[in-house]
């Protein structure tokens, strides 16, 4: 798939302009003294991450002396319509007069150096490792289907593992009761497990709605590329940093440098594309197919980008004890209100 990039560089400066190199992919954009500001726009194969690299040089002492504030600013940052911040990328300084080598972050730089970011590709095609009833039946018709994961049926912080609804229904669920429908959900999974039940599904099946809920963008599905072992990643997770991921093409411990910041905006600039087929893949199969996101973020995002494919935003309290005590989920409470969103908004579907 072949990705759009924007960037707008914004020169500052008295005397003489800063000349920049403009790198993407290894590939040179530019590289010339940058005289206005300049929009670049550069569409690029991505297979694993993509690189982007600004050179400034030509600072000298006179320049210190007599235009201070002289350098370039990154005024605009986008990959696929997702309007990124620079300041997730690291300025390393050097060749400077009177200044050692060092690293900031930030939008508008003047002293002499490079401006470095590498945004992993997170795929969202995985294998699919729960064992999920009614998913790989074939010849099904349903009204209503609803895939994704974390639906608050698994207590992170209990020892005997007690569902935090205990005797309550999720929201999905509620749905159904009064609606009709399946729902293939399961907890545990990745977004990239998700995605597959859904390609899984229309393998043989129908519906006319589908909602599919995504958990956070920083989950990964990860596989081995020597061995084939499958498991869930998480950027604070310590173990086999040097495992190859044969999803990514790279290792855990280049993922978990990027996530330093948690910023979640170029990961899911880089999977817009695929988002995008999927819901043309349901689409062509007769389905209209709304994403369901709780963090907001993340949903304001998909709305922009996908307006005509996000279901109502499913508002979990983020800071009560019992989100934090229960891996980030909703409560009764909250599934029951949700549920109530939903209906009102499957009545306005055309």
């Amino acid at each position: 798939m072949d990705h759009s990039i924007v960037l707008r560089l914004t020169p500052i400066f008295v005397g003489d302009p800063p000349h920049i190199s403009l790198d993407i992919n290894g590939k040179n954009i530019f590289h010339d003294k940058l005289l206005k500001e300049e929009e670049f726009k550069h569409v690029t194969p991505i297979t694993s991450s993509v690189k982007i690299k600004i050179k400034r040089s030509g600072r000298t002492k006179k320049i210190v002396h007599d235009d201070p504030n002289n350098g370039f600013s990154i005024s605009d940052f986008e990959i696929n319509g997702v309007k990124l911040n620079p300041d997730i990328g690291a300025y390393h300084c050097f060749n400077n007069d009177y200044i050692e080598p060092h690293v900031v972050h930030g939008k508008k730089f003047t002293l002499n150096g490079e401006y470095c970011i590498e945004i992993p590709f997170f795929t969202l095609r995985g294998q699919i490792t729960k064992k999920i009833k009614n998913l790989d039946a074939k010849g099904q018709d349903f009204k209503y289907c609803f895939f994704g994961a974390s639906m608050t049926d698994y207590n992170f912080s209990s020892e005997v593992h007690v569902p935090p609804i205990q005797g309550k229904k999720n929201y999905a669920d509620l749905f159904i009761e009064k609606m009709g429908g399946v729902n293939l959900a399961h907890f545990g999974q990745t977004n990239q497990e998700i995605v597959e039940t859904v390609y899984r599904y229309y393998d043989g099946n129908k519906c006319d709605v589908a909602f599919v809920q995504l958990v956070s963008s920083v989950a990964r599905q990860v596989k081995n590329i020597d061995t084939g072992e499958v498991k869930r990643y998480s950027p604070h997770i310590q173990e086999d940093l040097n495992w190859h991921d044969k999803f990514t093409q790279l290792k855990l411990k280049s993922i978990q440098e990027y996530f330093v910041y948690l910023d979640v905006a170029p990961i899911i600039a880089l999977q817009i594309l695929e988002y995008k087929k999927l819901i043309d893949y349901a689409v062509a199969r007769g389905t209209k197919i709304f994403l369901v996101s709780y963090f907001d973020d993340e949903y304001q995002i998909f709305k922009k980008l996908l307006p005509n494919n996000v279901a109502p935003y499913f508002n979990i309290d983020p800071d009560s004890e019992y989100c934090r005590n229960n891996g980030y989920h909703a409560t009764p409470e909250e599934h029951e209100s949700y549920f109530q969103n939903l209906v009102d908004f499957v009545g306005k579907i055309k």
